[in-house]
């Protein structure tokens, strides 16, 4: 089976499992909704203290890192947590992010200044491809201790090594797309949250896959 050389993740730890009653059903998932929504207004309103350019993607890179968190059952203070790794990733997660960027900006100039039909599908499929490329590079940094040039390294292998990966993550994108686009109001209070933890919750089970076939 192919894997992939990273470093081994670290293991979520051990949860209970739940009574299953109907109550503490519907706590988990309001639970759930509070979470991606508070999550949304924070990478919104930490993008807008960047001067967009610049906040978004320390917005991700936390978002992701808060999702990690929450998904591997750790505590944390969302609000402060959120506002440290913002603050404290500001710069790498700007470095990290660029070569994605700069990628996607050019796509895009590139597929609003043409009206071929075949050569706006191929610019567009790219730039989903570049999309994968930041989602997978910012949650391997957020899993793993790795330097910016492996994770960007790393993030093309698993594009190229897992061709699932990166067509899950372009799935789930535009099935969040599309659901905003009929119901606009979401954009502000959910979608962007949802995205951020579904997709990040996609990427890491692909690492926890490739770790479980590493050899020991």
């Amino acid at each position: 089976m192919t894997t992939l050389d990273t470093p081994r993740g670290p293991a979520a730890p051990e949860r209970t499992a739940p009574d299953g009653s109907r109550t503490e059903r519907w706590y988990g998932r309001l639970d759930a909704i509070a979470f991606v929504g508070a999550l949304n207004l924070l990478v919104l309103a930490f993008t807008l203290a960047g001067g967009i350019v610049l906040g978004w993607a320390p917005a991700l890179a936390a978002a992701a890192a808060c999702s990690r968190t929450r998904l591997r059952g750790d505590t944390q203070h969302l609000v402060r947590d959120f506002a440290s790794r913002w603050r404290r990733r500001f710069v790498h997660a700007n470095l990290l992010a660029a070569p994605s960027a700069a990628a996607l900006a050019l796509l895009g100039w590139n597929l609003a200044a043409t009206d071929v039909r075949w050569l706006q599908t191929a610019l567009a499929a790219a730039g989903a491809v570049c999309l994968a490329h930041l989602l997978i590079a910012v949650a391997m940094d957020a899993h793993y201790d790795l330097s910016r040039g492996r994770c960007l390294r790393l993030s093309w292998a698993f594009l190229t090594r897992f061709p699932g990966a990166p067509l899950l993550l372009i799935a789930t994108t535009a099935l969040v797309a599309a659901v905003t686009g009929l119901v606009p109001g979401l954009a502000p209070v959910l979608s962007v949250g949802v995205w951020i933890h579904l997709c990040t919750a996609l990427c890491l089970s692909f690492f926890a896959a490739n770790d479980r076939n590493l050899p020991a």
